[in-house]
């Protein structure tokens, strides 16, 4: 007010505001804090189309029918936001994962301890008692394996979902391409990654990152053929995404 700006628009200033502070958060590897100022700004943002849609184009200018808050962009920081959650839920699995392996006895252990048992008697008691309290702790292990594994599949959901409204939003921009294959590929959806690839390659075929692309499409297509074997070996849904997922 003091400048007497008055064509700055208080929400989409706010919009900003947010959207930057989300960056500031993004760079520090603050996934969460991120996501809320992104919150923030695709609310604003989205009042502000609401708003410009309810006023009549006639008592608009050029000016402001020209601009428009960039809901895509901000769609795209929070996918990277959402991944990066992600990223912290799985390598918390792995130290779960890690954790259990440890305490489950292995094949080894087992047939001694039934030698042991078999061989003296008295000690059979003691020693199921001792593996009854091991598998509860085991179990209580896998229950929160279960969760991680849970709260890094809907971290990924959240991703996959922004970046693919940013390439509705922005249809020729190809970094949105590109960030919706990679995010279709971490949810193991392979096929549709590679489509998403091919599709920022048709729109920046002279992209310096071509080479890149082509190596991310192959090993999708190997990693698809990866999880058909095992598929077709008898590995479950659940079993094999978790075991992938952890590997990775």
């Amino acid at each position: 007010e003091h400048m007497k700006l008055g064509e700055i628009n208080p929400k989409a200033c706010e919009c900003m505001r947010h959207y930057f502070e989300g960056n500031q958060n993004l760079s520090e590897g603050e996934p969460s804090s991120a996501i809320t100022h992104y919150n923030q700004a695709l609310s604003l943002a989205e009042q502000q189309h609401q708003h410009s849609s309810s006023s009549s184009s006639s008592s608009s200018s050029p000016q402001q029918q020209q601009h428009s808050l960039p809901k895509g962009s901000i769609l795209m920081k929070r996918a990277r936001a959402y991944l990066l959650r992600a990223s912290n839920h799985r390598n918390k699995l792995r130290i779960l994962v890690t954790d259990l392996a440890d305490t489950v006895p292995s094949a080894s252990t087992a047939k001694i301890l039934y030698q042991t048992a078999s061989a003296h008697p008295p000690t059979s008691i003691p020693l199921f008692h001792r593996l009854a309290a091991d598998s509860k702790i085991a179990q209580s292990k896998f229950r929160q394996i279960r969760y991680r594994h849970d709260m890094y599949e809907f971290a990924l959901l959240h991703a996959v979902r922004d970046s693919l409204r940013s390439t509705q939003i922005s249809p020729d921009s190809a970094y949105a391409h590109v960030l919706a294959g990679e995010c279709l590929a971490e949810l193991r959806k392979l096929k549709e990654s590679n489509e998403y690839y091919r599709r920022a390659l048709e729109i920046d075929s002279g992209s310096k990152e071509l080479y890149e692309m082509e190596g991310l499409m192959a090993k999708n297509r190997v990693s698809e053929e990866f999880m058909e074997v095992a598929r077709a070996s008898g590995f479950s849904g659940d079993t094999l995404r978790l075991a992938l997922d952890v590997a990775a």
